[in-house]
């Protein structure tokens, strides 16, 4: 749950600079730092929400930087293989 955060945090900053950067070179004219602010968290609640969603509805977030790299990584740990002679 933490790295949800962590990542919607990063995301909300990293939006707001270039808000900040888009207002100030772009339009010419530096808005107040509430609406600056206002629309961090407006990011931050999408990201948050959108992983959210996707992790309880798919799997983890590792599963979804799988999709994003094209890795084709198998889970380990659900991976069943019988190495022994059968117990019966």
């Amino acid at each position: 749950m933490e790295t949800i955060f962590i990542i919607s945090s990063i995301v909300a900053v990293i939006f707001s600079v270039i808000k900040v950067i888009e207002s100030k070179y772009i339009d010419k004219k530096i808005p107040a730092v509430k609406y600056i602010i206002r629309d961090g968290i407006i990011a931050f609640i999408s990201v948050w929400m959108g992983l959210f969603g996707y992790i309880q509805c798919n799997g983890s977030v590792s599963d979804l930087f799988n999709i994003i790299t094209d890795n084709k990584i198998m889970d380990l740990n659900s991976t069943q293989v019988f190495t022994d002679e059968p117990g019966f």
